[in-house]
């Protein structure tokens, strides 16, 4: 990522960069509106299963890009 720096502070953002891993990050959270109840409603098999596939289409999602991680909280 390319900003443009003031010339004075340059040098310190350089020095910085060599002695330091810097990147970018990205948190993706997500949610099922009134996932409890809707579990509820539909019964703990089809509940499981609908929070399954939710899972299952955000890492679809995520494998498009690299270095993913993913937790399920």
């Amino acid at each position: 990522m390319n900003v443009e720096l003031p010339s004075q502070h340059r040098g310190r953002v350089e020095a910085f960069q060599r002695q330091h891993h810097t990147g970018l990050l990205t948190l993706v959270f997500t949610d099922l509106v009134d996932s409890v109840a809707l579990r509820r409603q539909l019964g703990d098999q089809a509940g499981t299963s609908l929070l399954q596939a939710h899972r299952q289409l955000v890492r679809q999602t995520l494998a498009h890009f690299s270095r993913l991680a993913f937790q399920h909280l």
